[in-house]
């Protein structure tokens, strides 16, 4: 199952000892596309745990087409992908091309019109999709790749296939470990070059946004921006990390030098996980292990 191919190479990998890739009818498969990143999970459905968890990430520069094209490529040859049927096929899409609608102003035929208000649609290389956020009472309108969802929809015949932006799973992931509280908590997701800031006060959302980061300044400048706007307190409220972080990185000296009560977030809780996952850091992978609740 260690696989190599041009462009992207394997960089994490777990898989529970009996784990049976024939048996993907019984089994959801979770997939978070990037063009700087390709996460595989699959669930085994019956016993409600994760069992197998792989990345992909490219050696140098690359683009959307590339990721595709590995994805295409490992669809002949990886034994997960090769399988076709699966009892629910899940795909998290990490792009800045999405927008939140109230879900009373929602309407499904001005899904264009709304995501043309912050981004540039291009409907020869993408297709528009929506998802409801029914606690938060919002709508996540956001683009596919035609030629991702053309691979997906070729490859897993007679499996269920559905699109979930990163910045809904994260939501929804945030969600199911918020904790009742007065009090707002900033949510910080880190991924390659990108930071994804979630603001939560109970159950009601209160800001959601993703930005590129150059620089740790360019990080820490997002993050004190939206404390600031929210009239968040760095030194009281509680500030929880998950993503690309390591605890020796410049990134996360910078949020300790600014903000006191910095904390790395876990797994979610109300699923299972082979005892091969305690090998991996806790905070990693949430946005995939959050595709579970996006129901």
């Amino acid at each position: 199952m260690d696989t190599h191919v041009s462009a992207f190479k394997q960089t994490q990998r777990v898989v529970d000892d009996a784990f049976d890739a024939s048996a993907s009818a019984g089994a959801h498969l979770y997939l978070c596309f990037g063009a700087h990143r390709i996460r595989i999970g699959v669930l085994d459905a019956q016993r409600n745990k994760f069992v197998a968890l792989e990345d992909y990430e490219p050696s140098g520069l690359t683009t959307v087409d590339a990721a595709i094209a590995t994805l295409q490529e490992l669809s002949t040859t990886h034994p997960l992908l090769q399988q076709p049927h699966w009892k629910q096929v899940r795909l998290c899409i990490k792009n800045q091309q999405f927008t939140l609608i109230p879900e009373t102003l929602f309407e499904l035929k001005a899904r264009e019109e709304y995501l043309r208000l912050n981004a540039v649609v291009e409907l020869e290389q993408e297709v528009v999709h929506h998802y409801d956020h029914q606690r938060l009472e919002l709508v996540n309108v956001f683009t596919v790749p035609a030629k991702l969802e053309a691979w997906a929809r070729s490859h897993f015949k007679g499996s269920a296939v559905e699109y979930v932006h990163q910045t809904s799973a994260l939501m929804e992931g945030f969600l199911h470990m918020a904790e009742r509280t007065t009090r707002p908590v900033l949510y910080i997701y880190v991924d390659r070059n990108y930071v994804t800031l979630v603001v939560l006060q109970g159950m009601r959302l209160e800001f959601c946004n993703s930005f590129y980061f150059a620089s740790y300044e360019d990080f820490i400048y997002f993050v004190l921006f939206v404390l600031e706007e929210k009239k968040m307190n760095p030194d009281q409220d509680q500030v929880v990390v998950w993503g690309e972080l390591l605890l020796n990185s410049e990134l996360h000296d910078v949020l300790r030098k600014y903000i006191r009560n910095v904390q790395f977030g876990k797994k979610p809780t109300g699923v299972g996980y082979s005892y091969r996952f305690d090998t991996l850091f806790a905070h990693r992978n949430f946005d995939l292990y959050s595709l579970h609740f996006c129901e």
